[in-house]
């Protein structure tokens, strides 16, 4: 049967048959039909042999192939596909870093380095390359996927690059490694104290060149780069994300790169043509800024009716601790591998319930960056002191990343309406990291699964630039196989069933941007942004999810 609107002008009775069709309301002209392949709605069951009609920008209507082809006419556009393709709605990214990742694609990448020989070879290399005395910049960086699972001494570092100051960046952005030149630059010493919310790490009296979260900044200010070519860089990342079937985002941090510079570089971007729907969380001057009421801020937040179908300002981003692979996440017992460390927040308890019941009262939606199990448990309780004072039934407060969780947070998350910002692509890139969680923890480590039973709705996002690789397929798989880059399996118990994992990088995400009436399922009246795969996920065996090609992206019935 077909799949009538909704809420719109165009309403369709649900009946194939042609006499009742013809008293339908219809436009004059449908523009696109995708004829054919498997359908898979996600707000209903997938279907074979199923067609998608789009007028303008918009989905006019679903159904089998024999029903939705005579909606078509003379001008219709037909592109007929294979039975085993399957036709979804895009991908929606909830939480990643636009401008971060096109800030990376100029410094050098360490992702492939399987070593500390390694390491030092790519830097030296790049050291070669690049005049004395200029900074040098590098990312991905993880010690769990190195051989010696450390990081390289000072010393070395030092030998890798004795012209130069040199920064690396951890993969996960919350720790850097620096030599002796970039501390020299910068004024750390052994006698420089430790800022709230930071460590500058010492080992028998001597620094060992390694910055954790708070204490990154007083070395990151002094780095000169060359500039960014902003305008040629964020289509072409957009491109990347229309690669991978990726039409939206929520842009997790509007404000950390460069201030309020970060939106107006997506604004010129967008008016230059770019096709990539933007849901911006705020954070640091520019959250400051909205909750003060900016009156062109305000323009672009959703809770004052501003923005539009492209860009929108939505949440008040706020950091509570750090990762796992720094050890500075908070978790309630000891890290496995450090006795006596169990990680820590970067802002104190107080100052994140201020700052939560802040936006709450003032109307925006709050997430909160929170991974041990002992910060998520913190965040929520914040959540729970803002809407007792203040109940709101449509808060969609969120908490972003939940690596470690707890049944009974689980519980409470889903009584408060709290949504999971989960990213199911950690699973495979991250088995360094989960190694150290505790072993009680373990069970509700990357517990996506267990969210989900208890209710708490789940929206899907992969921290790009965080990981090396942030197509949604590849992370839908691991939520459903849970297997790690090394074959292991981690937690089987925590995977999703491919109906819910595929949910939560579409409806779910949508919903967590308040764009679900528009977004997120095949729905008649909804934007036509859309998908076709080389295979449907549903069918295909799970271990091959990951390798399905994007064969087609489409955002407001224009294909990408």
């Amino acid at each position: 049967m077909l799949r009538p609107y909704m809420t719109h002008k165009y309403a369709m009775i649900p009946t194939p048959s042609t006499a009742e069709r013809k008293r339908t309301v219809m436009p004059q002209h449908v523009d696109l039909i995708l004829t054919g392949a498997r359908v898979c709605p996600i707000d209903a069951p997938p279907f074979a042999n199923g067609a998608v009609a789009i007028t303008g920008e918009r989905i006019l209507a679903v159904g089998p192939a024999a029903a939705i082809r005579d909606l078509g006419g003379p001008r219709t556009r037909v592109v007929r596909l294979a039975p085993e393709q399957a036709i979804l709605p895009a991908f929606h990214d909830s939480h990643q870093h636009l401008l971060a990742y096109v800030r990376n694609r100029q410094r050098l990448e360490l992702w492939q380095t399987r070593s500390v020989a390694q390491v030092l070879d790519a830097v030296a290399d790049y050291a070669a390359t690049r005049p004395p005395g200029s900074w040098l910049v590098a990312v991905g960086h993880d010690q769990g996927r190195l051989a010696e699972q450390r990081h390289p001494t000072l010393a070395e570092l030092d030998a890798a690059a004795p012209d130069h100051p040199l920064v690396i960046y951890r993969a996960c952005l919350h720790m850097l490694l620096a030599n002796s030149r970039a501390l020299a630059l910068t004024g750390i010493d052994i006698s420089t104290p430790n800022p709230d919310g930071g460590i500058i790490e010492r080992a028998d009296g001597r620094l060992t060149g390694v910055l954790h979260e708070s204490a990154m900044p007083l070395l990151t200010r002094t780095i000169v780069e060359p500039p960014v070519d902003w305008e040629r860089g964020i289509p072409a990342a957009a491109h990347e994300y229309h690669r991978r079937g990726i039409t939206a985002v929520g842009e997790a941090a509007l404000g950390h790169v460069d201030g309020l510079a970060d939106l107006t570089r997506i604004q010129a971007a967008q008016a230059g043509g770019m096709r990539l729907r933007i849901y911006g969380m705020a954070y640091h001057a520019l959250a400051d800024r909205l909750l003060a009421g900016d009156p062109a801020l305000l323009a672009l937040a959703i809770q004052h009716g501003g923005g539009d179908d492209w860009l929108r300002l939505g949440a008040i981003k706020i950091f509570a601790d750090g990762t796992l692979g720094a050890g500075t996440a908070w978790l309630s017992q000891d890290y496995v591998d450090e006795p006596g460390n169990r990680g820590g927040m970067v802002i104190a308890r107080e100052a994140l319930d201020e700052r939560v019941l802040a936006a709450h009262r003032a109307g925006f939606q709050v997430a909160i960056h929170a991974i041990g199990d002992a910060t998520v448990e913190a965040a929520i309780s914040a959540y729970e002191r803002a809407l007792d004072r203040h109940p709101r039934s449509d808060h969609r407060h969120r908490i972003e990343h939940i690596e470690v969780g707890r049944p009974d947070l689980a519980a409470r998350m889903a009584a408060r309406g709290i949504i999971g910002g989960i990213q199911t692509n950690f699973t495979y890139w991250e088995q360094g990291d989960l190694i150290r969680v505790p072993t009680a923890l373990a069970d509700w480590g990357h517990p996506w699964g267990g969210l989900q039973r208890a209710g708490v709705r789940l929206a899907d996002g992969s921290d790009n630039p965080v990981l090396p690789d942030f197509a949604p397929l590849h992370g839908i798989g691991c939520a459903v196989t849970r297997r790690t880059a090394a074959g292991a399996l981690f937690s089987p118990a925590q995977a999703l069933r491919i109906e819910d994992a595929l949910a939560a990088a579409t409806l779910g995400s949508a919903y967590a941007a308040f764009a679900e009436d528009a977004l997120g399922s095949l729905t008649p009246g909804k934007l036509a942004d859309l998908v076709v795969l080389g295979a449907d996920p549903h069918v295909i065996e799970p271990e091959e999810i990951g390798t399905i090609p994007v064969q087609i992206t489409m955002a407001g019935g224009e294909i990408l």
